[in-house]
């Protein structure tokens, strides 16, 4: 039994409240900035299912940002997940963690695609991909 990846999306704010992730306007595949580089204010928001036989070990769950057109690593983050099993779970219960990233201290240095990379224990968990755009003006 191994962590899993259930959820990963790109959205406007998302935020963790008793163990529950609420997201505002999800599922961004596009950012349209004035200028570059630039600090976009959105959030990347996941959800970690952690099987009965994995709690109360500590996870490592890592976030890679790159241009894949450059290979070029934009950013890369790492948590640590170690949840206990809560009180009162049947047996063989697993548990849902769910985790926010605000990505606005990320500097995103040109226009182009964006590849999300995540891996939990050194395994790939899952990917998405969106793209950075800059603002066209019309003469």
């Amino acid at each position: 039994m191994t962590p899993r990846l259930t959820t990963l999306l790109l959205s406007d704010h998302a935020q963790v409240r008793e163990r529950l992730l609420f997201v505002s306007s999800g599922g961004i595949s596009r950012v349209v900035q004035a200028a570059y580089p630039s600090h976009p204010r959105i959030h990347l928001a996941l959800v970690v299912h952690l099987p009965a036989g994995t709690l109360g070990v500590a996870h490592r769950v890592l976030i890679k940002l790159k241009y894949p057109e450059q290979a070029l690593q934009i950013a890369q983050i790492e948590l640590v997940i170690n949840v206990d099993e809560p009180a009162g779970a049947h047996p063989g219960e697993g548990i849902n963690v769910p985790q926010v990233i605000d990505l606005s201290p990320v500097v995103f240095a040109h226009p182009g695609q964006v590849d999300v990379q995540v891996s939990i224990d050194d395994e790939p968990a899952g990917d998405l991909t969106f793209w950075m755009l800059q603002v066209t003006t019309r003469p």
